[in-house]
């Protein structure tokens, strides 16, 4: 029992610190922040489940509190999901409003009927609320992966990327973990499988990011780069789709595995369609972005367009667009304004 402990223990006192870490990282992506979302409400979650098994004095404060997390387990795999098939730089407002509307009810609830004067309320109305919610949204995650994987058909990519697989394995992940907290509610079985099967997925994830994969290559360059004319134009779509530029940290190698191509295949293809080189070809993306969010967000300061266009800062930003429009932000913004009136 003590090795069962310490095993299921593992993930979530490791689950903890890795979301802890992604919070408080300065680079930190919009994504970062939802998935440790996820991990952190999962190991509230799976902490009570593993306190509930092993501990025969039932603290009910503690199950309270390891219940309500339930509630956002699902909407941050959702937007997490969402924000990964849909890359952002900023927190948009309806998904504020949605994770602000669940920890309103969960508080609402909470304090209206606490676990310790309501237990019977909670295993009945209240619990199956919450797991509605969790397994709700983490459909409609599961519908956001899907699309995620799909690129691989629609830009016939001849193996999966590394993003791609990252996506699998945690979607797989998930939905094991769901149903295994689903079949424990309704049929009665232990909870503390579920609590193993995030461990074992928080390691099995950690050693995929730590250990360096083998990239499948091509079996020639020659039939790429006869048809390099047709392959820029995929490279172009998914840039466009996925907004790629926007990534403040993009670098060849993520471009390439995002095409399903190798990095030097890639340089090779950019050097024959695009002669200026890998970082205008970003530069040149993220300025015509900016030109669009001069025009369509008002609301935003010439910096705060940089930033969203994918620039990690004001200078890069007003060096580019002087050097790709031959005029500044402002000047652009001026003469267009002035044509609209």
């Amino acid at each position: 029992m003590s090795i069962l402990f310490l095993i299921a223990s593992l993930g979530v006192i490791n689950g903890f610190i890795v979301s802890i870490f992604l919070l408080v990282n300065k680079r930190k992506s919009v994504a970062d922040v939802y998935f440790a979302g996820v991990l952190f409400t999962l190991s509230l979650r799976i902490g009570k489940s593993i306190y509930f098994y092993f501990n025969e004095e039932v603290n009910l404060t503690i199950l309270q509190i390891g219940l309500s997390a339930c509630a956002f387990i699902g909407p941050f795999f959702f937007l997490y999901m969402k924000a990964l098939y849909n890359p952002q730089t900023v927190f948009r407002k309806i998904d504020i409003f949605l994770l602000s509307i669940v920890a309103l009810l969960v508080i609402s609830v909470g304090l209206s009927f606490p676990y310790g004067s309501y237990p019977d309320m909670w295993n009945g109305y209240i619990i199956y609320g919450i797991y509605i919610c969790w397994g709700l949204f983490a459909g409609l995650g599961l519908i956001y992966v899907i699309k995620f994987l799909k690129m691989k058909a629609d830009h016939r990519v001849t193996h999966w990327t590394g993003d791609q697989k990252y996506v699998l394995y945690i979607s797989i992940a998930m939905l094991f973990i769901t149903l295994t907290y689903f079949n424990a509610l309704i049929i009665g079985h232990t909870y503390i499988w579920g609590a193993l099967i995030f461990t074992f997925s928080f390691y099995y994830l950690a050693i995929r990011m730590l250990i360096p994969q083998k990239k499948l290559l091509p079996q020639s360059t020659s039939p790429a780069l006869a048809n390099g004319d047709h392959l820029f134009a995929e490279v172009e779509q998914i840039m466009r789709e996925q907004k790629l530029y926007t990534n403040k940290k993009l670098k060849l190698d993520d471009l390439a595995e995002h095409a399903g191509l190798s990095k030097h295949i890639l340089s090779q293809l950019l050097n024959e369609t695009y002669p200026h080189g890998f970082s205008h070809y970003v530069k040149q993306y993220r300025v015509e972005e900016a030109k669009k969010l001069i025009l369509t967000r008002p609301e935003l300061s010439l910096e705060g367009v940089g930033y969203e266009s994918g620039f990690n800062s004001k200078s890069s930003f007003f060096e580019a667009f002087k050097k790709i429009v031959q005029a500044t932000p402002a000047e652009y913004k001026n003469s267009r304004l002035a044509d609209l009136k």
